[in-house]
């Protein structure tokens, strides 16, 4: 039971959407240590009185609370599993179409990790629809299903050692999240051609890009022009999300300082800084994803 929770507590930690599901988790978290605590009552009770829980409530009371818990716990984990999904699958659309920095993109391993539990679920699902059916005994998808659990806890370990951030929050920046809605890049209304090109000029003219920490609802403060207009005019005309097109604008910056002359004195690091890049690595990847090449090929 404590699993799941555990589970999508830190896939929601992760996205910035704790806070959402706080009510959810907590009843969780209770009911799980709840469980728990019977285990320490029945070492308990063994230890005073040489009984346990089975001695005296007998395995005819036992039997469907233990395998309600199990139903429920599978359930459970169903649901994390689902909304570990949706929750991860809304954080990258709200990255995409709202903020700049390509690091907060690098979430392969968050999906890694959340379709590792995949093949426990079914296997699960496969075992307790064998016991409902009147199996009895422990059968080999049970013993599969210990094997992806080790590989699972496997996993873990490993990202755990690659990834240092694994265990540390969300980025305080991605707080927002939590209460405002997100704003889709795509739009089947008409867009005004007017509109879209002033947004181009906007960000052209005043290297809105050059601002590292830059956000959709930044620039559209600046420019007023709505977030959502914003993002459609972007989407439509040049077909990128704004993560996308900001980038490029960075990306371009990077070329020009790279071949200038004047720049040779400065690091890549320096340059990358220069043209709104948070990171090294977020000025690779962007680099990488436009042109295919590394800033390095063009110094």
């Amino acid at each position: 039971m404590l699993f799941p929770v555990l589970f999508l507590n830190f896939v929601l930690e992760k996205v910035g959407r704790s806070s959402s599901y706080r009510l959810f988790l907590r009843f969780h978290y209770f009911l799980a240590f709840g469980l728990i605590s019977l285990t320490f009552f029945n070492i308990i009770l063994h230890l005073f009185s040489g009984k346990s829980l089975l001695d005296l409530l007998g395995w005819k009371y036992l039997e469907p609370f233990y395998m309600g818990q199990q139903y429920y716990a599978f359930i459970l984990t169903m649901c994390a599993f689902v909304i570990a999904l949706r929750e991860t699958w809304r954080y990258r659309n709200l990255i995409r179409n709202e903020f700049t920095d390509f690091e907060l993109l690098g979430i392969s391993w968050l999906w890694q990790f959340i379709f590792v539990l995949g093949p426990i679920i079914v296997l699960w699902g496969a075992e307790l629809f064998r016991i409902a059916l009147g199996g009895t005994g422990q059968s080999e998808l049970t013993t599969v299903a210990y094997i992806f659990i080790a590989l699972f806890n496997y996993f873990v370990s490993y990202k755990a050692f690659t990834q240092q951030t694994l265990f540390e929050g969300s980025v305080n920046k991605l707080k927002a999240i939590e209460t405002k809605p997100g704003i889709s890049g795509k739009s089947s209304s008409p867009i005004d051609s007017e509109i879209c090109a002033r947004i181009q000029n906007q960000m052209e003219s005043k290297a809105y890009y050059l601002n590292q920490n830059l956000t959709i609802h930044d620039f559209a403060r600046e420019i007023q022009i709505s977030a959502r207009t914003i993002s459609s005019c972007i989407n439509q005309s040049t077909g990128f999300n704004f993560n996308e097109w900001v980038n490029n604008f960075r990306v371009e910056k990077a070329l020009g300082l790279l071949k200038d002359q004047d720049s040779s004195h400065l690091s890549i690091e320096g340059i990358g800084s220069d043209s709104g890049f948070r990171s090294r690595s977020a000025m690779y990847k962007a680099f990488k994803r436009k042109l295919g090449l590394s800033p390095g090929h063009f110094r």
